[in-house]
């Protein structure tokens, strides 16, 4: 790379990146340092340029903090200096002072006037770039390589040195993962008369050497199995490392794992923990191969030796809080606690110290802060080892430091989404005191969107000013695009679906959210048009509105005549939702729909809301309802209530109420990747004025217990139809509920390839309530009326990648399940069965 050299001598500032340029008439000799002296403080009467052939003196001219009229100051002269060489427009640049002829008009009286020259030698143009030599990479994936790492040549503009060079390590940094380590890549020039050059990446690909064995040197304390298992891209022992990359070594990837192996150091015990950089040597090992006939073979390869010094082990001895971070816990409202969350005598870990720390940030954070009011307050760890007793004393102290106040959020890689979108979805504030926590929410509301990659900490840039008390956020965002297709369905109510959503961010250029959703399946069929708007009104509600058809004609395993009904609703939804914190969301949701509901003309008076000859029932329904909901990382709760009827207008005199918890938290116990995810749901509906419609019920199954057909979680009733001989002929079908309560517990654990694993529990019932169903009832088998299922099983999910959909696949065991005989008259009688065990599938994440 061109080194850029920046000098100050006599008067005269040179920077050259590759030549110092020969005296010219322009450009002085150099001043005497009385003259230098007399320099300071004078008037820049004129600001000239020499040398430029395709640039415009205006277009260098505004990249300088120097104007005309200005006064002479090396310090800021240096600043231009450095600006220009940052364009990388110039191969040398050159600055020098003279005495002005004439003062400029309006400068004080006896003033003296300097004229400042910048005599620059621009760099020729890039015309041309090729790349030639190597016998892995072609040029079309080279170039591939140089888009995806947005290095691409920029052909028309000057020829950066650094940005070819750089363009040189992404590719042998690409031949390097390839097993190559020895890889070059040479740099040749032609420049031509026209002051153009072509560039071309002379390649030498080097012998394969993958990685055949890695090594830890020194004391380190834990088994070379736990060791191993920390390093994830250097790897040769695991399956199908030559296909995966796993055995090539580069620095990157050597660097990524020793912070790994740094960190699982930290966190068990060993805070003095030390890793070396790795000796990388050649090795020639003999292998035994059976094909075409038995013989050994010598391999040659790479040998990793990686030094390590473990140091002491330190267990957690006495944890406490200073007097101040008590009392300002007291004045936030919040009851002390004396127990810290770490057990004493347990190994030291950085971990946990860190979410105590960022637990009691939380404490101290005020109640009622709205959402863009920041917590003023830190907390600092104080940590004292005593090497005798290899204990580790942690206070935790309120900070008497000033809070750093955010002074610049900058947002790097965005093309197609403005800066503004990006702004309100982070919580992070210019001017406000940082926050780790505010942050990290608005990142992952960021991610939720499906429109970016998802980000790491190393896209993170903090940088602290000490001085000013200051910090510069930048944060790099991959954008996936503007267009976005996921995939819908699974099993529900109502049979199997499977959908598409297509979404379109900003087409019209107001930052809206247009969708359109198609799910079908062989009892359902549901289409939704939708448009969606954040910050409407310049406030930080969005309001929606949406357009559905849904169509639904069940027929339920268990009903003899089926289908006995089907159902078309059609309306609109307008839903408009307010952020009342970071996590905490207040939401109002209007609905107006009618539904038209059809049954076979052989259904008698037991089914609910249908007399004898009724075959068709239109029903209007004006809905008005009101949810909360709070989504925290690990958190989850929900509550929707709605009502219709009354004085909103409408056929229908329904409330509705629904509940929704959910957590997941870390196992500190049995593996450090597996987590502890539960569920708890309710449910309910009734009518307090006329009849409740068939189609409100709730036919739930499997999507709340895995392992029940639809509406197997709710009672039977009895239905009654007429034979061809005039006999009546007892059946039972699900009748649906109008309450139900379930729950579900999973142990989740990762697999390889984004793969996930989860063994569940799940548990709930369904009853259907007459009192709450209007004057017609139907009749019920009191036997199936709020039985107790429960299942067990093991579901493994699979993220699609590119649409970032989970699909989930499950074998269920219904440990607790109906299965007995009920009489419906003299002559007949029912079997109420669940089956034993069943396979099952869905799109999404179930909670």
């Amino acid at each position: 790379m061109t080194r850029l050299k920046t000098a100050i001598c006599l008067g005269t500032l040179l920077v050259s990146a590759t030549r110092v340029l020969p005296q010219t008439k322009d450009l002085p000799a150099e001043p005497s340092p009385a003259l230098l002296k007399s320099f300071e403080g004078a008037v820049l009467d004129e600001i000239r340029f020499t040398g430029l052939r395709r640039i415009s003196p205006a277009a260098v001219a505004a990249q300088l903090a120097s104007h005309q009229g200005d006064r002479f100051n090396l310090a800021r002269i240096d600043k231009d200096v450095r600006a220009l060489a940052l364009l990388g427009w110039f191969e040398t640049i050159q600055v020098g002072a003279t005495p002005a002829a004439e003062s400029l008009p309006q400068s004080p009286e006896n003033s003296k006037c300097v004229t400042l020259i910048f005599q620059v030698s621009e760099s020729p143009f890039l015309s041309k770039a090729a790349y030639s030599g190597s016998r892995l990479l072609s040029q079309k994936q080279i170039e591939k390589l140089l888009q995806d790492k947005k290095l691409t040549p920029g052909l028309g503009k000057p020829a950066d040195p650094a940005a070819l060079q750089r363009i040189a390590f992404a590719i042998r940094n690409g031949l390097n993962e390839l097993g190559h380590p020895e890889a070059s890549v040479r740099i040749a020039r032609e420049e031509a008369s026209n002051a153009t050059v072509t560039v071309r990446f002379e390649i030498t690909d080097g012998p394969l050497l993958r990685v055949r064995r890695v090594n830890f040197d020194g004391h380190p304390h834990v088994p070379a199995k736990v060791l191993r298992a920390q390093m994830h891209n250097i790897a040769p022992w695991k399956r199908l490392a030559s296909w995966r990359d796993k055995n090539a070594y580069t620095r990157e990837a050597f660097d990524e794992d020793r912070r790994r192996i740094v960190t699982y150091y930290q966190n068990h015990g060993f805070p003095e923990a030390r890793v070396g950089s790795a000796l990388v040597a050649q090795s020639n090992e003999r292998s035994r191969h059976w094909l075409p006939w038995p013989h050994e073979s010598a391999q040659e390869g790479l040998s990793i030796s990686i030094p390590i010094e473990a140091g002491p082990y330190y267990r957690f001895g006495s944890m406490t809080l200073t007097d101040a971070l008590r009392q300002i816990t007291k004045e936030q409202g919040r009851e002390p606690i004396t127990v810290l969350g770490t057990d004493r005598g347990d190994a030291y870990s950085e971990q946990e110290i860190e979410k105590l720390r960022r637990s009691w940030t939380a404490r101290i954070r005020s109640k009622n802060s709205e959402l863009d009011r920041l917590p003023s307050h830190s907390v600092d760890v104080v940590r004292t080892f005593d090497p005798e007793n290899h204990t580790a004393r942690i206070t935790f102290d309120l900070s008497n430091s000033p809070p750093y106040r955010v002074q610049r959020i900058e947002f790097l890689g965005l093309h197609k989404f403005s800066d503004r979108y990006v702004r309100r979805k982070i919580l992070l504030r210019e001017g406000r005191p940082i926050d780790e926590h505010a942050l990290e929410v608005g990142l992952l509301r960021l991610a939720r969107t499906g429109y970016f990659k998802p980000i790491q900490k190393e896209d993170i840039r903090v940088q602290l000013d000490e001085t000013t008390h200051t910090a510069n956020v930048s944060i790099r965002l991959e954008e996936i695009g503007q267009q976005r297709a996921s995939l819908s369905g699974g099993t529900g109510q109502f049979g199997s679906t499977l959908g598409v959503v297509y979404t379109v961010f900003d087409l019209l250029n107001r930052e809206e959210l247009l969708s359109a959703q198609l799910d079908g399946g062989p009892e359902t069929l549901q289409v939704m048009l939708g448009i969606a708007k954040e910050g409407i009104f310049g406030t930080r509600a969005s309001l929606t509105f949406s357009v559905f058809n849904n169509m639904i004609r069940p027929r339920f395993a268990s009903s003899a005549q089926g289908p006995f009904f089907s159902s078309h609703s059609e309306g609109i939804n307008i839903p408009w939702t307010y952020p009342l914190s970071s996590a905490d969301s207040l939401s109002v949701n209007y609905t107006l729909s009618r539904a038209t509901t059809e049954y076979p003309p052989a259904s008698i008076s037991p089914m609910s809301g249908v007399t004898l000859g009724e075959v068709r029932s239109r029903v209007s329904s004006h809905s008005l309802g009101v949810g909360w909901s709070r989504d925290e990382r690990t958190e989850r709760i929900q509550f929707a209530n709605s009502a219709s009827g009354g004085w909103l207008g409408g056929g229908e005199n329904m409330v509705r109420s629904s509940a929704e918890y959910s957590r997941i938290f870390r196992d500190p116990i049995f593996t450090p990747h597996g987590a502890w995810a539960f569920r708890t749901t309710f449910c309910g509906a009734g009518s307090y004025r006329g009849d409740m419609p068939f189609y409100a019920r709730l036919f739930s199954g499997d999507e709340l217990v895995r392992g029940l057909r639809p509406g197997e979680l709710g009672p039977d009733a009895v239905t009654v139809t007429t034979s061809a001989s005039s006999g009546l002929t007892y059946s039972a079908a699900p009748a649906g509920a109008n309450l139900v309560t379930t729950s579900s517990a999973e142990y989740r654990f990762p697999l390889a390839g984004g793969t996930e694993a989860a063994g569940f529990f799940d548990f709930g019932s369904g009853w259907l309530l007459p009192n709450w169903l209007g004057p017609a009832k139907p009749l019920l088998l009191s036997a199936t009326n709020g039985v107790l299922h429960a299942s067990t099983g093991i579901e493994v999910r699979w993220t699609v990648p590119g649409v970032q959909v989970p699909v989930r696949t499950y074998y269920a065991l219904n440990v607790l399940r109906l299965n007995r005989v009920i009489p419906l008259s003299s002559t007949s009688s029912f079997a109420a069965h669940n089956r034993f065990s069943a396979f099952g599938w869905g799109l999404g994440s179930l909670f």
